[in-house]
C-alpha cells in the first residue's frame, strides 16, 4: 500500500504526521549507531524530512553529522525540521558540484523514497551518481532513491518496501492499512502539472441506458467530472439520447440502436479513445449479447454496475475489471455469500476482477489484500447513489489506472460525500445531492495534507 495513503489515513485516525516523522527519524537514527562521520541526503518531501529528524537526534547524541538539502519548495514538516538543523551542520545543494564526501564513513539518503515519479532527472540524477562512487557505507529510508542507490542497508518504514529491508515500526495503526481512508483518495488523484493538457486526466466512456431508464447515465458521468476526469462522453441508445437530462458538460453519443444497447454498438464504442468505460447503469435487460461481447473484447479497464452483474457470467471475468455488487447481485453472479471476506477475496482470486462488495462496510478486494470501508450514511438508500459509486470509481480509475487504487478511493469517496449530503438534508438527500458533496470530500482529502 501506499506510504503516503498510509500516512494520510493515519493522521485521519488521530496519530499526528510529525509524530510519524519523529519515530521515523529516530529509527534511522538508531540504524547509524557506531558511525564516526556522517552525511545525510535529504530531498524536500517527507522522506527527507525524516533524514533532517535523524540528522537533529544524532546530533544531539553528539555524533559529527552534515546535512546536504536539495534546494527547493518543501513540505512544510520538511521546512520545519531543516529549521531545527543548526546552520553550521547543513548545507543547501543544487548539483553534485555543490558537496564532497571525502572522510564521511556513511551516507544516509533520504532523497525521494517511494514518491518519484518516473526516472531521476537532474539535479536528483547527479547527486545519486555521486553518493554511489562514494565508498561509504549507505542506508536508505525506506527505499533506495529512484532505486538507483547503491544502498548497503534500508530502513523500510512500516512494512518492507525492497527485500531484505529492515523494518521500522513509526506508529502506524493496522486501521489505516485495513479500511479505505482519505489517502486512499490523495494517491488515486494524480498531481496535476502546469503543463497538462485536457485528456491527460482520463478519457471515461459511460455506456448504458435503455427506453425504460434514461438518467442514470447522466448520474454516472455527472459523478464522474466532479471526481476529477478530463472528458466523459455518453454512449447510449438514440432514445436516451433524445430524451435524456441535458448537461453542456457532458459529451453524448448516441449508439445506432433505438431503446437498447446491442452488440453492434459495443463495436462502435471500443474503437473509441478511452481510459476506463462504466458499464451497465439503466442498460435493461435486454442487453445480453453486448454485455457479453464488452466483457471479451474490451482491452480497456471496465466498471460494471447494476444491470451489467445481473447479465454477466463469473466465467466472463477477467484481470480488466471491478465489479460492484450489493449482496444478491454477489450471489447471483458467485453463487453463494457466506463470508464476506473470504469469499470476495477467493472470488476475486480466482476471476481477477476487482471486487466491491457494497454493504453498510463495503469489502474489496484484487485477489491478493481485502480492504474495507465504513464511510456511508443509511440516508444513501436512495435510488442513484449506486451509479454515483460507479462514476466515481470509474473516474478515478480512468485517471490512475490503478483498479484496487480507484475502487478504495471510489468507496471511501463517495460513502464521505453521502455523510456530507446526508448532515444536510438528512431523509431528503438525493443523488444528485451526493454528487454535489464530492467536491468538499475531496477538499477535505487536501487539508489533511
Amino acid at each position: 500500500m501506499d506510504s503516503r495513503a498510509l500516512d494520510l489515513n493515519a493522521v485521519w485516525l488521530g496519530v499526528p504526521l510529525e509524530r510519524l516523522m519523529e519515530n521515523a527519524g529516530a529509527a534511522v537514527a538508531r540504524e547509524c549507531a557506531g558511525f564516526k562521520r556522517i552525511a545525510i541526503f535529504c530531498g524536500r518531501g517527507n522522506n527527507g524530512g525524516d533524514g533532517l529528524v535523524a540528522a537533529r537526534i544524532l546530533h544531539e547524541d553528539g555524533v559529527d553529522v552534515t546535512v546536504f538539502a536539495l534546494e527547493g519548495d518543501r513540505t512544510k514538516l520538511n521546512q520545519n525540521n531543516l529549521g531545527k538543523i543548526p546552520d553550521s551542520l547543513k548545507k543547501i545543494i543544487d548539483n553534485r558540484e555543490d558537496f564532497e564526501l571525502e572522510g564521511f564513513d556513511l551516507i544516509v539518503d533520504a532523497l525521494v523514497g517511494v514518491g518519484l515519479e518516473g526516472e531521476a532527472r537532474e539535479p536528483l540524477k547527479g547527486v545519486i551518481e555521486k553518493m554511489n562512487e562514494s565508498h561509504a557505507h549507505k542506508i536508505s529510508v525506506d527505499t533506495p532513491s529512484a532505486g538507483i542507490v547503491e544502498a548497503d542497508a534500508v530502513v523500510s518504514l512500516h512494512t518492507a518496501k525492497v527485500p531484505g529491508a529492515i523494518v521500522a515500526d513509526i506508529g502506524i495503526p493496522a486501521e489505516a492499512e485495513r479500511y479505505c481512508g482519505p489517502g486512499d483518495v490523495a494517491v488515486a488523484l494524480p498531481r496535476r502539472k502546469s503543463d497538462s493538457r485536457k485528456g491527460d486526466h482520463g478519457r471515461l466512456i459511460v455506456m448504458g441506458g435503455c427506453r425504460e431508464y434514461i438518467g442514470t447515465p447522466t448520474l454516472v458521468a455527472q459523478a464522474a467530472l466532479k471526481s476529477g476526469v478530463d472528458l466523459v462522453t455518453v454512449c447510449v441508445p438514440q432514445y436516451v439520447a433524445d430524451k435524456m437530462p441535458f448537461d453542456p458538460n457532458l459529451i453524448v453519443h448516441p449508439l445506432k440502436s433505438s431503446d437498447a444497447i446491442t452488440a453492434e454498438d459495443v463495436k462502435e464504442v471500443l474503437g473509441m479513445k478511452c481510459d476506463a468505460i462504466v458499464f451497465g447503469n439503466g442498460l435493461g435487460r435486454e442487453s445480453r449479447e453486448a454485455a457479453k461481447w464488452l466483457m471479451e473484447k474490451s482491452k480497456v479497464p471496465l466498471v460494471l454496475d447494476a444491470d451489467a452483474l445481473s447479465l454477466a457470467k463469473k466465467r466472463w471475468l477477467k484481470d480488466n475489471m471491478i465489479v460492484t455488487p450489493h449482496e444478491a447481485e454477489y450471489r447471483r453472479l458467485f453463487g453463494r455469500l457466506e463470508d464476506r471476506e473470504e469469499n470476495v477475496l477467493a472470488d476475486s482470486r480466482e476471476t481477477g476482477a476487482v471486487i466491491v462488495l457494497k454493504g453498510s462496510e463495503d469489502t474489496i478486494s484484487d485477489g491478493e489484500t481485502v480492504r474495507l470501508n465504513r464511510t456511508g450514511d443509511p440516508n444513501m438508500t436512495v435510488g442513484g447513489t449506486g451509479d454515483v459509486l460507479a462514476g466515481v470509481i470509474g473516474s478515478l480509475l480512468a485517471q490512475t489506472g490503478d483498479r484496487m487504487k480507484a475502487a478504495c478511493a471510489g468507496a471511501y469517496l463517495t460513502g464521505r460525500s453521502g455523510e456530507l449530503a446526508s448532515e444536510e438534508l438528512g431523509v431528503s438527500m438525493t443523488a444528485t445531492d451526493v454528487i454535489a458533496k464530492i467536491p468538499e470530500a475531496i477538499g477535505e482529502v487536501r487539508d489533511l495534507g
